[in-house]
Formats: C-alpha cells, sequence, structure tokens
C-alpha cells in the first residue's frame, strides 16, 4: 500500500470514526466479507459454496423437501469449517463498539454466530443460523450439539425427530424460502431509525436486505462502508473504505476512543 493511500485511508477511518462517535442510533449490517477473514467461504461469491453445489440441487427448499439427502451431503462437506470458525478482530471490535454504546444493534446476512461469540448481543440473523435446528413435522427444536449426536448415533442422513421422525433442517433459509418476518421487521425498523449505517462486508446484492441501506438514506441517516469490493451504494456513502474489515474496523474503533477521551477532557476543562 502506497503511502498516498495509506494517508487517505487514516482520514476515512478518522472521518468513520468521528461519525459513529457523534451518533445516536448507529447501526451495523454485516456481510459474507467480515465471516471469510475467519476461514467460512462465502456462498454467493466467485468459487463460494453455490459454485461447487449447486443452488437448485443443494440449496433450494423445494428439493429439500422433496429428498434431504443431498442437502445434508453438502452439510457433511461445509459444517466442520462453519462450526470450527472463531470471531476474528472484525467482529470483536463491532462488539466493542455496542459495549460503548456506540452501536444500538446488528443486522446479519451470515449464519455462523460469531458475532454473539464475539459479545454482541443484540444481533438480528436474516438468513438464520446453523447452529439450530428444526423438525419440519412437529417443529421441535435441537441444538447444534444434539444433532452431532444424532448423526454419529444413527448415521443416516436426514436425522429424524426423535418426536416423530419427521427430517430436521437447520434454521437457515435456503431458496424459495421466506426470511424470517420478525427479524427482517426488526431491521427495516432499526435502519430506518438510524442516522448511521455501518456496512461491513457485504456487496448489498441479495434482496431485500441490500435494501436496508435505502431505509436509512431516505430518513438523511449516512452510511459507512467497510468493503473490500466496490458496491452500487458506494457514491451515496459518507465513508467508503475499500479493506479488509479485520484491518479496518480496530482502527476506527481506536479514534473512536480518542474522541471520546478527548470530549470528556474537554469537559472537565470546562467545568474547571
Amino acid at each position: 500500500m502506497s503511502k498516498i493511500i495509506r494517508i487517505i485511508e487514516k482520514k476515512k477511518i478518522q472521518q468513520a470514526a468521528e461519525l459513529l462517535a457523534n451518533s445516536k442510533s448507529a447501526i451495523v449490517l454485516t456481510g459474507a466479507g467480515i465471516s471469510t477473514e475467519s476461514g467460512i467461504p462465502d456462498f454467493r461469491g466467485e468459487g463460494g459454496i453455490w459454485d461447487k453445489y449447486k443452488v437448485e440441487i443443494y440449496g433450494n427448499i423445494k428439493n429439500f423437501l422433496k429428498d434431504p439427502t443431498k442437502f445434508w451431503e453438502m452439510a457433511e462437506k461445509i459444517a466442520p469449517t462453519l462450526f470450527k470458525a472463531k470471531p476474528n478482530l472484525g467482529h470483536i471490535a463491532l462488539a466493542e463498539l455496542e459495549k460503548m454504546d456506540i452501536i444500538k444493534g446488528v443486522i446479519t446476512q451470515n449464519i455462523d454466530e460469531l458475532h454473539q461469540q464475539a459479545g454482541s448481543i443484540l444481533v438480528y440473523e436474516v438468513h438464520g443460523n446453523i447452529n439450530r435446528f428444526d423438525c419440519l413435522g412437529c417443529r421441535a427444536s435441537y441444538t447444534k450439539n444434539q444433532v452431532l449426536r444424532k448423526l454419529k448415533k444413527e448415521k443416516n442422513y436426514p436425522p429424524q425427530c426423535d418426536v416423530c421422525s419427521a427430517p430436521l433442517k437447520p434454521s437457515v433459509t435456503l431458496f424459495g424460502e421466506s426470511l424470517p418476518r420478525f427479524e427482517i421487521y426488526q431491521s427495516q425498523a432499526l435502519s430506518q431509525k438510524a442516522d448511521v449505517m455501518l456496512i461491513v462486508g457485504s456487496s448489498l446484492q441479495v434482496a431485500p436486505v441490500c435494501d436496508l441501506p435505502l431505509y436509512t438514506l431516505r430518513e438523511k441517516g449516512k452510511l459507512i462502508i467497510v468493503n473490500d469490493q466496490p458496491t452500487h451504494l458506494d457514491d451515496r456513502a459518507e465513508v467508503v473504505i475499500h479493506h479488509k474489515t479485520g484491518t479496518i474496523l480496530p482502527l476506527i474503533v481506536e479514534q473512536v476512543k480518542l474522541i471520546r477521551e478527548s470530549k470528556e477532557q474537554s469537559n472537565l476543562s470546562m467545568k474547571e
């Protein structure tokens, strides 16, 4: 990275930190880009999971209902990578901003639960969660560990419900399924209220999540985009940083802390 580019990035980081530090209702929208830095492959990108496993065969709800075996064959291959992933510096930085009461919630397209593992509390998972499983018959709920024990013991795909013997399905949204209503409603409400939306690791190509920044813009809120590739909303964002989220987010947090310390010292001086 050249010296000029480093200076530009530093200015953008400072600008992003100032927007967040002065905000009253900032939120975060995250996509696959933050989790790829934890070793989780992108589903949609070039060379991603849907390149290797065709969506119409492995990731479609109609096919799952007809024959869940294909999905579970894919899950056997990719689940170990998802399950062993740990939060990276980007996840930890966002959790720190929440603890500082800078951001009021996280909306994520990711299914890996890494935000919660990093310490984030208010997380709306609009595409579901890989660590929970539901029975398609009686709607019984199972944890990841319960399902893993079943698979090890029964050695059978798909794993079946202990109550009604119907197949189990991860609590993730497959193609052809509706997104969870509560999470979408809350995400829209948060986006509309936000004075700043920090967009992290998302290409903003997947509907309806890609429309959430528009709710913020319509109410005169501002966008900060941190993504290693350009997005179609870059020209409408206040700050755009094309770089790794795990590198940039901790630097933004560091600057937010400095801004807060400066304000506190200024307030003390005024009181004296």
